[in-house]
């Protein structure tokens, strides 16, 4: 059998770390600090930041505050 080589990355370990300073970040927030913050992350990946701008619409729109004038709803 041949040996399994060396890890120079360790992404369990990475997501870990990450995932720990996360919730020491959050930790103790109300429910709306917690969607203020989320609303005020930007992402370096564009599908992500797609993806939150698309939830944040969503959102809006469950709110009826889409940023559009009122129209029927048949039209939307």
């Amino acid at each position: 059998m041949s040996e399994r080589p060396v890890k120079t990355f360790d992404c369990v370990e990475s997501m870990r770390q990450i995932r720990n300073q996360l919730s020491a970040e959050i930790q103790g927030m109300s429910y709306g600090e917690l969607v203020r913050w989320l609303r005020a992350r930007r992402y370096a990946d564009p599908v992500l930041e797609r993806l939150a701008e698309r939830a944040a619409r969503q959102v809006r729109v469950a709110e009826g505050d889409d940023g559009e004038p009122a129209r029927p709803f048949a039209e939307r």
